[in-house]
């Protein structure tokens, strides 16, 4: 920035640039942090190539732990992984 700038528009573009680093901090954390990272019903039944209704049996089950907000089913990635650990085989 020039020298003879406003100090508003100083102001004004420290305030930009510190929303920006904001924003990128977030971004990196939501994609690490598995509970911020949601799967609606339709991504999880696409993921396990099940039907609906296993889905719901899944829930209704307590197999697979869930949100529901005004009827929209969401998994967090975290829990997806969670019920895939508990579920897992071991080998002989």
């Amino acid at each position: 920035m020039k020298e003879n700038t406003h100090p508003f528009l100083v102001s004004m573009h420290s305030l930009e640039t510190k929303i920006e680093q904001l924003t990128r901090e977030f971004r990196i954390r939501q994609i690490k942090d598995p509970t911020l990272i949601l799967l609606d019903n339709a991504d999880f039944i696409q993921l396990f190539k099940i039907s609906a209704k296993t889905a719901q049996n899944w829930r209704e089950e307590s197999l697979i732990e869930f949100a529901q907000v005004k009827g929209k089913i969401y998994y967090s990635l975290k829990d997806i992984k969670d019920f895939i650990n508990r579920h897992r085989k071991k080998q002989t």
